[in-house]
């Protein structure tokens, strides 16, 4: 009877587990939200400030839109493109910036890894950032 008792625990214990999901974002989507930018530039600068990422769905169901990419403020929109886990970044909201570049998602560990220029009124032809969850 004891025996009986501790396996049904175990099953129970067991079934609680294996349904909570330890992924507090979306698990569809875990890439909307708020993200903390961790961004080297102008060659031995660093700084941390946070970009919220939205999906853009005037284009297609692939397309996202960055807001604060290179901590240029919420009115410059950057939109980058999503096939499999490379990012494309394709343009921006803006005439006085012009961004190109790509990322890498990391689903497992929730970041993004960026590599990305930026031209216009500033010249800066190598970022290299990380997205990480706050």
């Amino acid at each position: 009877m004891k025996r009986t008792a501790q396996l049904l625990l175990f099953i129970a214990t067991f079934v609680l587990l294996s349904g909570s999901s330890c992924d507090k974002y979306e698990k569809e989507e875990g890439i909307t939200g708020v993200w903390r930018c961790r961004e080297n530039y102008q060659g031995t600068k660093f700084r941390s400030y946070n970009v919220s990422v939205d999906r853009y769905t005037q284009l297609d169901s692939s397309t996202y839109v960055i807001y604060n990419l290179y901590n240029l403020g919420l009115d410059v929109e950057t939109y980058v493109q999503l096939k499999d886990t490379v990012f494309t970044v394709l343009s921006t909201n803006s005439d006085l910036y012009f961004i190109t570049g790509r990322g890498v998602w990391h689903r497992y560990s929730q970041t993004i890894d960026w590599e990305y220029s930026v031209s216009g009124q500033v010249n800066d032809p190598f970022v290299s950032a990380t997205f990480d969850r706050p």
